[in-house]
C-alpha cells in the first residue's frame, strides 16, 4: 500500500481483523477491509508534510462536500478462475460504506477469460481493480510488510517500485456519501474505526494531513504530558 501513498498522497490505516469483537460464527464475515486509504482533496505537499488548504477546506465544508475520500482496499496475492468471484464480492461487501472500493491483486492477471470477468464485475459494481504485476518469485522475495512500510521514500522508489508493473483493469466511481449507519456498527465492533475518525478529526482541526503513524505518536506524547 506504500505505492498509493507515494504516488497519490494517500494516507492509510490497516484494519486489524483480529482486534474486532468475537461474534457468532459468520456475523463478521466479509465485514472489514484490509486497508482504508484517506485521500485529501484540499491540500498540497510542503516541506513539512501535506498541508490542507484552509480556504478550500472552508468552501467545501460550507457546500456540504467532503474534503476527503475514504477508499476501502481488499488485497489478494493472486486470483484464479475457481475463486475470483468470491474474492471480488468479499471486496464489495466490506467496502460499501466508504466513498470508494478498490480490489488490488499483487500478481499479474494474464488469463484472458479471467480479465474479461474482472472487467465485467468491476464495471457493473463500480469497483476499481488494479494489479501490481509481481511474479510469484518476486512476490515471495519482497521484504515483509513492516520493513517495506518503514523504508525511506528513496529506498522504496529504488528497490520496490521498479519491480511493479501496474495495470488498471477498471476504474470505479466514488459514492457521494459515507454510509454512517454501517460505520456506527463497524465502530462498535473494531477499535480501529473510532481511531481512524479521531485521526481524521485531528487533521481537520490542525489543517494538516498527518500520517496515521505520526498521529499516534502525537497522541501518545499528549497522553504522557
Amino acid at each position: 500500500m506504500r505505492y498509493y501513498e507515494v504516488l497519490n498522497n494517500h494516507f492509510s490505516i490497516r484494519i486489524e481483523h483480529t482486534r474486532a469483537k468475537k461474534l457468532q460464527a459468520g456475523l463478521n464475515l466479509w465485514k472489514f477491509p484490509d486497508v482504508v486509504l484517506l485521500d485529501w482533496g484540499v491540500g498540497s505537499p510542503t516541506e513539512d508534510g501535506y498541508a490542507l488548504d484552509p480556504n478550500l477546506l472552508k468552501v467545501k465544508t460550507s457546500l456540504g462536500e467532503p474534503p476527503f475520500t475514504l477508499n476501502c482496499v481488499e488485497l489478494k496475492d493472486s486470483l484464479s478462475l475457481d475463486s475470483f468471484r468470491q474474492d471480488f464480492f468479499q471486496c464489495l461487501s466490506n467496502s460499501r460504506w466508504a466513498h470508494r472500493s478498490t480490489f488490488a491483486i499483487a500478481q499479474g492477471v494474464d488469463d484472458e477469460l479471467l480479465l474479461k470477468e474482472l472487467e465485467r464485475l468491476g464495471t457493473s459494481y463500480e469497483v476499481s481493480i488494479i494489479t501490481f504485476g509481481l511474479s510469484p518469485d518476486s512476490l515471495s522475495a519482497l521484504p515483509n510488510a513492516a520493513v517495506i512500510r518503514d523504508m525511506p521514500d528513496d529506498k522504496f522508489e529504488g528497490e520496490i517500485v521498479p519491480k511493479l508493473s501496474i495495470k488498471q483493469i477498471t476504474t470505479g466511481r466514488d459514492r457521494t456519501a459515507l454510509d454512517w449507519e454501517t460505520i456506527k456498527d463497524l465502530q462498535s465492533q473494531s477499535p480501529d474505526f473510532p481511531e481512524m475518525f479521531e485521526w481524521i478529526a485531528y487533521c481537520l482541526d490542525e489543517k494538516k494531513a498527518y500520517t496515521f503513524d505520526d498521529f499516534k505518536k502525537i497522541k501518545n506524547i499528549k497522553r504522557k504530558a
